[in-house]
């Protein structure tokens, strides 16, 4: 008869201890968000009424923070920004100076034309960082673009500036204040819009600063949305992009460093299936998830037709993200009908109650803030409005 050795009952608990710890994670399914919307639209800034002059309206995302004195500064602007400020997001009122705008540059190399600040964030009140999508528009420079055709020769890059005065007002630090360019020199007319467009909101997670960048496909820049982090907020050139494993991506300045290998100074986008444009982010208190919202033209269910509207997404890390679900169907920028009275466009959650200074936090209930872009002779023109509707999230 042959004999088996049997091991000791805590040898094979430590076997089956082990075994578990070896075996692969199984990543859980991400919930499905729901926002719930309410009917009642609030406007929160009219430009008929509100404008200080006819290009003071709402051309991206609201961002508030609260500055030293407790204050709310409420940033949703063009590319000469004005600030909104109060007690409280009820009572907001229009400062008419301008916070910040680009010089006009009419060198590409500058990174200095047209700007708009899209990503404010303060750590004390006093002094605010902030991302800045910047426009080179190449259609005013006949030299550069021969079509003088805004589209052709559009190159856009993301550039940095801070306010001193709790975000009353930004300027440009001296240097080089560039935070992502393509590896590139601006090469006049390529026939499409390049570079990098939109930054959410800053967003901070175990020490680290992170936002996410809409890219167009140009040479070695894939198409998609990129995700950059620093540890540094005063430092632009401290930011660093994903590729597909690790944060390596150095952005360089192809005008004042030699670029060796331009692969190497291009990012991996995240989130392929789910993020395909500009995106606001907030977290959602409970569960730890972040909540991107966006618009889109997509299928809202696998395999049926697009349709216009609000999208949502859910991630637990900002680099897979689930499949969007539909907000709402609306009318969205460059998604409209002649019939259609407006479209709207810089879906962004702000929770009144948020503990945080940037209002990144949502605890389930707050405000949906939207740009109304109000549509004369089947176009979008100057007359758009900022407005917010109530909302409630769900996750199943």
């Amino acid at each position: 008869m042959t004999r088996f050795a049997v091991p000791a009952p805590h040898r094979l608990l430590a076997a089956f201890v082990a075994a578990i710890a070896a075996a692969p994670a199984v990543a859980q399914p991400l919930p499905t968000p729901h926002l719930a919307l309410g009917a009642d639209v609030q406007t929160v800034f009219q430009w008929s009424r509100d404008a200080c002059d006819q290009y003071d309206f709402p051309d991206s995302p609201a961002r508030v923070f609260r500055s030293a004195d407790g204050a709310l500064r409420v940033i949703a602007a063009h590319m000469s920004a004005r600030v909104m400020s109060g007690p409280d997001l009820e009572r907001l009122r229009r400062d008419c100076r301008i916070a910040h705008a680009g010089r006009r540059n009419d060198d590409p190399g500058a990174f200095d034309d047209r700007a708009w600040i899209l990503s404010p964030y303060t750590l004390d009140g006093r002094t605010v960082y902030a991302l800045i999508h910047n426009e080179f528009h190449g259609n005013l420079r006949p030299a550069l673009c021969p079509s003088r055709n805004y589209q052709r020769c559009w190159a856009n890059a993301i550039t940095f500036a801070v306010s001193r005065d709790g975000g009353a007002t930004f300027a440009r630090p001296p240097g080089d204040a560039v935070v992502m360019a393509l590896p590139y020199r601006y090469e006049g007319e390529i026939g499409a819009r390049v570079g990098y467009f939109n930054p959410s909101n800053i967003v901070e997670h175990e020490g680290f600063y992170y936002a996410l960048v809409f890219t167009t496909a140009y040479r070695d820049q894939q198409a998609g949305v990129c995700l950059i982090r620093t540890d540094r907020l005063d430092d632009p050139k401290s930011w660093r992009g994903w590729d597909g494993r690790g944060f390596s991506v150095r952005f360089v300045d192809p005008y004042r460093e030699r670029v060796e290998d331009p692969r190497a100074h291009v990012c991996a986008p995240v989130g392929r299936e789910a993020l395909q444009s500009s995106v606001s982010l907030v977290r959602h208190v409970e569960s730890g998830l972040w909540i991107a919202t966006m618009t889109a033209n997509r299928p809202p269910q696998r395999g049926g037709r697009p349709v216009s509207g609000i999208y949502a997404s859910v991630s637990r890390d900002l680099i897979t993200w689930s499949v969007p679900t539909l907000v709402r169907a609306m009318p969205t920028f460059g998604r409209f009908a002649c019939e259609d009275r407006y479209s709207v466009g810089y879906p962004a959650l702000v929770d009144p109650q948020s503990t945080t200074r940037n209002f990144e936090s949502f605890g389930g209930t707050g405000w949906l803030y939207m740009s109304r872009f109000n549509l004369r002779d089947c176009r979008i023109g100057t007359d758009r409005d900022l407005v917010r509707v109530a909302v409630s999230l769900t996750l199943q």
